[in-house]
């Protein structure tokens, strides 16, 4: 699985992100193919910088002549009307939607009479569409954010002042980790709307074999390094031998046990490296079940959502493990002219485990007739003579 990780240690904007993506691979040309639709090619332009100690790509973007503020209502005739990639296209007012909506809520006003000042100039434009045409070219199954911080206080805007972070900010980005650190702004609106719309998760980055680093410069010069790192590789299905992971509990006894097997099934859609439920005698002897969920910690706060809502708990217990796992990787047999795939567990270079595919070894013994526990073992004996 192709996974982003957004590494937001200095906070993250528009134009970092943006930086960031080309940073780690994304071609100039494909931001310039949908910047071109837009008629806007000319106004950008990129550049490699020195932040601190970390060489990173700057985004500038030349608003000479562009009003600094547009409506909602026509950046989506501005975007819809341009001949974009329809997924560009589909992503990108995706974005603005999102980011219109929390400044109507802030505003008390209607969606459509939204006038978006600091997210509707030129260069906010530009970040959100560069950015969705760079998602698209990257195509990543899974995008992860780290925690975010922010800066404490107050600053200026168009609407007078306001407190950091800002009220789109926190509306935009209820679902992130946030944390409070220095007295400037270090999360931008347009950052905000990109990272919301888009990150599946918030949290701990997720076991991931990396192919490729990127570094988006921000503007100021900060203490720490003013960049975002975004991290592209693949997501292991499983954690390396020897890791920590999370574990989930709760002693549910007033719920009925066949809703169980639905909660599992979307704790395992939401992440869950395993979940199981045990029956238990509880205080007065009543019967019970222990849920226990374990998650590699960026999925943590999803899966607790899932166990709150769909469960009759009241609260879980929460708690690091340790972990031994074998090395995994999958072959294919044929049984009676039927592909069987079948996991290897590898331990210091031995296959030590073989475990045909449960769905697959049944849909064979549903056509061929054989007894389940002969595909099996027959699945089980072609894998070894193939190794």
């Amino acid at each position: 699985m192709k996974v982003l990780y957004f590494d937001c240690f200095n906070g993250a904007s528009g134009d970092m992100i943006l930086g960031a993506l080309i940073d780690a691979g994304v071609p100039e040309a494909e931001i310039a193919r949908s910047l071109d639709a837009l008629g806007l090619t000319e106004t950008f332009s990129v550049e490699h910088v020195t932040k601190g100690a970390v060489r990173a790509t700057k985004v500038r973007v030349d608003a000479n002549g562009s009003p600094d503020a547009r409506s909602y209502r026509d950046i989506v005739e501005m975007v819809d009307g341009a001949p974009l990639d329809p997924r560009v296209k589909r992503r990108s007012l995706e974005v603005f939607e999102k980011l219109g909506t929390a400044e109507a809520k802030i505003h008390g006003v209607a969606l459509e009479d939204v006038h978006l000042h600091e997210v509707g100039g030129l260069d906010a434009i530009i970040d959100v569409v560069g950015v969705c045409a760079a998602l698209e070219y990257l195509s990543p199954e899974r995008i992860v954010a780290s925690p975010i911080p922010t800066g404490h206080g107050f600053v200026e805007s168009l609407h007078g002042t306001i407190p950091l972070p800002a009220p789109a900010v926190t509306e935009l980005l209820r679902a992130a980790v946030l944390f409070e650190r220095g007295d400037q702004e270090l999360i931008t609106p347009t950052g905000a709307a990109l990272l919301a719309t888009w990150c599946d998760s918030f949290g701990e980055m997720p076991p991931m074999r990396i192919e490729a680093a990127g570094y988006g410069a921000g503007t100021r010069d900060t203490e720490i390094p003013n960049v975002l790192r975004v991290l592209v590789g693949e997501q292991m299905s499983s954690a390396p031998s020897g890791d920590r992971v999370e574990l989930i509990e709760t002693n549910i006894d007033d719920m009925a046990p066949e809703l169980m097997p639905y909660v599992i099934e979307r704790l395992m859609g939401a992440g869950a490296l395993d979940a199981w439920v045990t029956p238990i005698t509880m205080k007065k002897g009543r019967h019970g079940m222990a849920l226990s969920v374990l998650s590699d910690g960026s999925t943590t706060r999803d899966l607790l959502d899932i166990v709150f809502t769909e469960t009759t708990t009241l609260g879980v217990r929460i708690g690091p493990i340790e972990r031994e796992v074998l090395e995994r990787k999958e072959t294919e047999v044929e049984i009676s002219g039927h592909r069987i795939r079948v996991k290897l567990g590898i331990r210091h270079g031995h296959v030590v485990t073989v475990a045909p595919e449960y769905e697959d070894a049944a849909e064979a013994a549903r056509r061929t007739g054989l007894p389940l526990k002969d595909i099996f073992e027959a699945a089980r004996a072609a894998a070894h003579r193939s190794l």
